[in-house]
């Protein structure tokens, strides 16, 4: 262990050291020269000068908007004014969409400029189509199918392009205004007041507790035949001769069955013929002329003289008995666009609320086409949910807005009525003729 006596001679050896140090200069008997206070300043100064020229010399190389003075839509920087124009004249433009209809299809750019720019062009009088899309959906967000209307407590909730998770259905009762419907197979079906009660029940529907929709959504399903009992004309009289059919009414009901064959369901006709018999429709003939007698099993080759009919009942009616959908859940219609578009029945949670919801930038181009095939009014639809009228629209107002007769869906008229009306969307009402001719030019500032 260091004594008291080492402890101080090492103390004094250590700042004899640096001692040393301090006075004896470099290695070697050579001075350290401090640095120059100035040079780092004259870098900076060299530096900046160099960034400025830089800058200046890349303002000079960017090409200036100089075709900004006909057909385009000129943008202020800063202030975010907008203007169409025409012929070097700036007119103020309430929307993109009416700045997109009022220049010429394939000419539409957007120039972005300073305010000094334009400060010396003449102005006109404000043009555009007030309440219009403040820009049209792009066609790349277009929702064109799978558009889901619900059935709510308040109206209907209805969703374009939004995933809602849905479970197939096969019927539900609805009421509207206090009538009975049936929707099964994506059609409608009245059920007259008199013969509801039993009609239900014949189809093992009576147990579904009637949904009360609105007749906008019912009216998204196409109109179908009425559920009625089925009867057929002389039931009850005899069978005309021959046939095979001695000793049978008309109106009787033949099952005819054979080994490893699924058995069939027939009734016979006023002219000997024999119409085939649905489950469904059975169900509804047991309450009118099939009340009269008993089913008949017969064999083939008893009936094989018989000549062969329409089958018995509507064509829009299911073939097989319907199950109606849970009563917790809600009825919901989606659509399929296309040539022939249709209509399925789904069901989900029931919704929160009536109201649209399109998903964030989407849209749709629609025209309303009759269950026949003939062609209505164009639309566009935009994220608000509101629906506006093309009136006399064609490939040029289409392409004016950014799409093509590809982008255009046909709908069924009462989809179309799910959404708010908004304006017409012409090029006309975006930047009337009469705008040009007396617009008296002013010089302005952004």
């Amino acid at each position: 262990m260091a004594t008291k006596r080492d402890l101080v001679e090492a103390q004094a050896f250590s700042r004899r050291r640096l001692l040393t140090a301090f006075v004896s200069g470099a290695p070697g008997g050579q001075e350290l020269e401090p640095t120059k206070p100035m040079r780092g300043v004259v870098a900076g100064v060299v530096l900046s000068v160099l960034v400025v020229i830089g800058s200046v010399g890349w303002g000079l190389l960017q090409p200036k908007p100089n075709d900004w003075q006909d057909d385009r839509l000129v943008v202020v920087k800063d202030s975010g004014a907008r203007y169409v124009s025409q012929g070097g004249t700036l007119y103020p433009v309430l929307n993109t969409t009416s700045a997109r209809l009022a220049i010429e299809a394939g000419s539409f750019d957007v120039i972005v400029v300073s305010p000094d720019v334009i400060a010396d062009a003449p102005r006109g009088r404000t043009v555009g189509i007030e309440g219009a899309p403040d820009s049209p959906p792009a066609q790349s967000a277009l929702v064109g199918t799978g558009w889901t209307a619900c059935v709510a407590e308040d109206g209907i909730a209805t969703h374009v392009g939004v995933p809602l998770e849905t479970e197939a259905a096969q019927a539900v009762v609805v009421q509207v205004a206090g009538e009975t419907y049936v929707v099964a197979d994506g059609v409608r079906h009245h059920v007259p007041a008199t013969d509801a009660p039993a009609v239900l029940r014949s189809l093992q529907l009576d147990t579904a507790t009637p949904v009360e929709a609105r007749a906008a959504w019912l009216n998204l399903f196409p109109a179908g035949s009425d559920l009625a009992p089925l009867e057929v004309e002389g039931a009850g009289s005899p069978a005309p001769p021959g046939a095979g059919l001695d000793g049978l009414e008309v109106g009787t009901v033949v099952r005819v069955g054979a080994v490893g064959v699924t058995s069939r369901t027939f009734v016979v006709l006023e002219d000997g013929a024999l119409a085939s018999l649905s489950e469904f429709a059975g169900a509804l003939y047991a309450l009118g002329s099939g009340a009269l007698g008993a089913q008949v099993e017969v064999a083939p080759a008893d009936i094989r003289g018989a000549a062969s009919a329409d089958p018995l009942g509507a064509d829009d009616w299911p073939q097989e008995l319907v199950e109606p959908m849970p009563a917790e859940r809600a009825p919901c219609a989606v659509l399929s666009t296309g040539t022939a578009p249709g209509v399925s029945l789904v069901s989900a949670e029931p919704p929160a609320a009536a109201g649209v919801d399109v998903v964030p930038g989407g849209g749709a181009v629609f025209v309303a086409r009759t269950q026949e095939g003939a062609a209505g009014a164009y639309g566009l639809l935009d994220e608000t949910g509101r629906r506006f009228g093309l009136p006399g629209a064609t490939s040029d107002t289409l392409l004016r807005l950014g799409y093509t007769e590809d982008d255009v869906v046909s709908v069924p008229p009462a989809w179309a009525e799910l959404f708010a009306p908004g304006p017409e969307l012409t090029p006309e009402a975006a930047f009337p003729a009469e705008v040009a001719a007396s617009a008296t030019p002013t010089a302005g500032t952004p």
